[in-house]
């Protein structure tokens, strides 16, 4: 049977998870480093339809130049200079509303705009990895970064909506609000439920928003995304930037869509605890021990060491997010997901023995450890999208419905 064709919403989604978004953390290293894509044999598609992708990337102080210049790469040989939806992202720091603004202004008002800050230190697209020149978290600085990538295309109907949590009596019912002005964006009625919903919270109710999502599109609806950078926390929406809140796209098509997620962590043969006490997203205790006292046995010490010597907070980082905790959840069809907690370092934290974390964890929870490094971390943004092209070649139909093979050739779903 023939493959069916590339779906252009690979192209998107890929771009989305790995392109703009910005590094969770900062290093010290001078060497310049390379995406190097792993060498994948696929059958290529073709016949996508009218679509258009591009990037595109700036560093210029001045927002309105720094968009107009973003802007002009990704549009660089394009028919359409008013494209249909554009994920704009800036590093946190940068002057958000100016930038809203200014990419208005050059899209002529008629592309619907998703995104929000990258981190303060970085951010990345797939033409390039663009370190910032400011220390980290320097945010007075203003450090202009922004990348942008635009689509256009007819067999896709996206639709966005935002949030100002402020404005709801819960984050729940922002989240809500802001899934049902997207899908009327879209031109779509409420029991029309997308192909896909792209989400960039403000720090924090993560949580909160995905419960508010899923009652209006049902727990079965793929959500990609992931939180805005900080440490001064934006998003976009339609009638300004939110310092607290949210930025959310959907996306209607007839067109196969196929996502894939990595870690970039290794988790095999890692040790493990069950987590005893915690507070908020604080874990005091693993295995009834102090939290950090354990997590720094499983790292053979390093944080001690580094304590010992006097380092500052950022050096601490850099070893603990490389590093972070790993839940494994088994989903009712059978696969397993990992969730990742990043711990990061504070002065209380340190002194009192717990971790920090980015998520939400409940006692009773075993948490793994994970290992990374700098090269597997940034080479995975170039593998993503040829993981994910593979991963498409191995989807048929059959008599109407959908089938998953395994590489032996195993039906999966």
């Amino acid at each position: 049977m023939a493959f069916k064709r590339l779906p252009v919403l690979l192209v998107v989604m890929v771009i989305i998870a790995a392109g703009v978004w910005a590094f969770f953390f900062y290093t010290q290293e001078t060497q310049e480093f390379r995406l190097i894509p792993k060498e994948v044999a696929v059958q290529e598609y073709s016949g996508a339809g009218p679509t258009e992708v591009g990037t595109g990337w700036s560093v210029k102080g001045n927002p309105e130049e720094a968009v107009a210049e973003a802007v002009a790469m990704a549009l660089a040989g394009k028919k359409q200079a008013a494209p249909h939806f554009a994920v704009l992202f800036a590093n946190s720091g940068s002057d958000l509303p100016a930038v809203l603004s200014a990419a208005r202004k050059r899209l002529e008002g008629k592309t619907k705009i998703y995104g929000g800050t990258s981190d303060s230190r970085a951010l990345m697209i797939n033409k390039k990895f663009v370190r910032m020149g400011s220390p980290p978290h320097a945010v007075e600085t203003r450090v202009q970064g922004v990348a942008i990538m635009t689509v256009t295309s007819e067999e896709i109907t996206f639709g966005v909506g935002s949030a100002d949590f402020a404005k709801y009596p819960s984050v729940q019912q922002a989240a809500r609000e802001a899934t049902r002005q997207a899908m009327a964006n879209a031109g779509k009625s409420p029991a029309e439920i997308p192909q896909a919903v792209l989400i960039t919270p403000t720090f924090g109710p993560e949580d909160q928003v995905l419960e508010g999502i899923a009652a209006v599109v049902g727990t079965d609806a793929l959500i990609l995304g992931g939180t805005a950078g900080g440490p001064k926390f934006g998003v976009f929406g339609e009638h300004g930037v939110y310092e607290t809140g949210l930025s959310l796209a959907v996306l209607y098509t007839h067109l196969p869509l196929v996502w894939i997620f990595e870690g970039g962590f290794d988790t095999v043969d890692t040790p493990s605890g069950i987590v005893t006490k915690m507070a908020g997203r604080d874990i005091l205790e693993i295995d009834h021990r102090p939290a950090l006292e354990v997590y720094d046995q499983w790292l053979g010490g390093q944080v001690s060491t580094l304590i010992r010597e006097g380092a500052d907070l950022r050096k601490i980082r850099d070893v603990l997010t490389l590093h972070p905790l790993v839940r494994r959840y088994a989903a009712p069809g059978g696969q397993d997901f990992l969730l990742f907690s990043h711990p990061y370092p504070t002065k209380k934290a340190l002194s009192d023995k717990s971790i920090s974390t980015s998520t939400n964890i409940q006692p009773g929870d075993r948490v793994y450890l994970s290992h990374g490094t700098w090269e597997t971390l940034l080479n995975r943004i170039g593998n993503l999208p040829l993981n994910a092209k593979v991963r498409s070649l191995y989807r048929i139909r059959f008599s109407g419905h959908k089938f998953f093979l395994s590489r032996q050739g195993r039906v999966l779903s």
